[in-house]
Order: C-alpha cells, then sequence, then structure tokens
C-alpha cells in the first residue's frame, strides 16, 4: 500500500493538469476574491458612471479579518467547479491512456488502486487549499495597506478551521469529478457532466428553493450551499460576504461539513465499487 501511495504522488505531480488547475484557480481567486472587489470599491469611492452601493461594507469584506469567509465564499460559484475538474484529470486519465490495466497488474488490488488515487486526490487538493488561502491573505494584506486599514487576522484556530472548510469543500467536489471519471470512463464528459450540476442545477435549485419551500431540504445537501454555509460561519458578520453574490447560507457549520464529507465518502466508495466490478481492459 505504500508503494502505491508513493507511486500515485508522484504521478499526481508529475501531471500537468494538476499545475494548471492548481495555478488557474489561485490565479482567479485572487482576480474574482480580491482585485475585481477592489475596482468596483474604487469606482464606488470615485462615484464613477454606473457605481452604486455602500463602497464601505464592499471593502470591509476584503480586509485580513474576513479574507478566510471570503475565500471560502468564492468555491461555490468558482473554486468547486475547478476542484472537480483536478479529482477528474487525476483518475479520467487512466481511461484516456489505458492505463488501468498496466496499474493493476503490477500488484495493487483494486481497492488500494483507488485508495491511493484518492490519498493522492487529497494531497493535491490541499496543497492547492493551502496555497490558495495564503496568496488570498497576501491580496488581503496588499488590501488593507493601500486603503490604509488595519490588519486584524484571524487566530491561530480560526485559520485551522478556515483550511479544513476549504479543504472539505475542494474535497467534495474533487470527489465528485473522480466518480463521474470512473462512471463514464472519460475525463472530459466527466467535467461536462459535473460542471453541469455544480454551476447549473445546483443554482437554479437554490434560485428555485425561495418561492418552492419543497427544494429547501434539497438545498441543504448540494455542495454550494454548505459551502455557503461555511463561509457564513467562518465571517465575523454571520453572513456570506457582499462581494460574491450569489452564495447562500442554508445550515450551520456541523451539518455543512457532514453534508460535504458524506459526499467524499459515498463518491469515493462508488468509485472503489465500479472499479472492483468492472472490466478495466
Amino acid at each position: 500500500m505504500i508503494g502505491v501511495l508513493r507511486a500515485e504522488l508522484l504521478s499526481a505531480c508529475k501531471r500537468p493538469g494538476v499545475w494548471v488547475v492548481g495555478g488557474a484557480w489561485t490565479g482567479l481567486a485572487v482576480a474574482f476574491g480580491t482585485v475585481v472587489p477592489y475596482v468596483v470599491w474604487l469606482a464606488i469611492r470615485n462615484r464613477r458612471a454606473g457605481a452604486s452601493g455602500d463602497p464601505e461594507k464592499l471593502i470591509e469584506g476584503l480586509l485580513p479579518d474576513r479574507f478566510l469567509a471570503g475565500t471560502v465564499d468564492l468555491y461555490p460559484m468558482f473554486g468547486s467547479a475547478l476542484m472537480l475538474i483536478l479529482g477528474a484529470v487525476l483518475v479520467g486519465g487512466e481511461y484516456r491512456w489505458g492505463t488501468w490495466g498496466t496499474l493493476l497488474v503490477q500488484g495493487p488490488g483494486r481497492t488500494s488502486a483507488v485508495l491511493g488515487k484518492a490519498v493522492a486526490a487529497a494531497a493535491a487538493v490541499l496543497c492547492v487549499s493551502v496555497l490558495v488561502l495564503v496568496v488570498s491573505a497576501g491580496a488581503s494584506a496588499l488590501v488593507a495597506g493601500l486603503t490604509g486599514r488595519s490588519a486584524q487576522w484571524p487566530d491561530a484556530a480560526t485559520l485551522l478551521a478556515g483550511v479544513g472548510a476549504v479543504w472539505l469543500i475542494s474535497m467534495a467536489a474533487a470527489s465528485l469529478g473522480i466518480v463521474l471519471s470512473v462512471l463514464l470512463r472519460s475525463t472530459g464528459a466527466a467535467i461536462g457532466v459535473g460542471l453541469l450540476w455544480l454551476l447549473a442545477v445546483e443554482n437554479l435549485v437554490s434560485g428555485l428553493a425561495g418561492p418552492l419551500s419543497a427544494l429547501k431540504t434539497l438545498q441543504e445537501v448540494l455542495i454550494g450551499p454548505s459551502a455557503g454555509s461555511l463561509a457564513a460561519a467562518l465571517d465575523p458578520t454571520g453572513r456570506p460576504s457582499a462581494s460574491v453574490p450569489g452564495v447562500v447560507s442554508v445550515s450551520g457549520p456541523l451539518a455543512a461539513s457532514t453534508v460535504l464529507a458524506a459526499y467524499v465518502v459515498v463518491c469515493l466508495g462508488l468509485s472503489s465499487m465500479l472499479v472492483s466490478r468492472r472490466d478495466m481492459a
């Protein structure tokens, strides 16, 4: 098993797709989480044409004391989609290149092979999560310096909770990408179906949950709303950031964490079952 883990971790490090997705998400997180809201704040403050809103409310969401919540707020609309692609790339490539048979013939059982890929995905997601938070913290500190605001950082426990929240959200989305790539035997198809679910179906359910109360229960077991709930729990104000529209909080942090953990367990369990029972040739 140790050999399988080492091989999968090495494989994940050498896959260009992992670096591309991780780098792209880090750049997008800074762009959508800090740069765009800061530019909008400048426009509102200077009362440029078309600018409206409260500039103080917007800039407060970019300061260090709220950067954790602001980063987590990005996952329902953007981050989950990128992490789903990451999971699909890590596992779906074996079908594209026809290397499942080569992998399994070298000794590891099918369950061990899936577990190795799951651990590699978890490690890759953790590295990306920490990188995104570090870069976002740096951008938040820069905003505080540019605006002359004080930099009040969350305490150590809150920072660890933020890392755990980002990792759990990312892992839930990556696990969905993994099970779709195994189910459909294709990276491209898995990404297409997964993005349709995360960006279209989940947002549609959240949009209709207000007028249709029957959808509220379904909304509570979706990745996006659960991510929004964790963001609200990390925010000192107890609500999602105003800089990212469409993010909703539907439950407490414990319930949201349980839903996301269930995605990881169920998706990886289904992946293991499918690989164990299918002809992988």
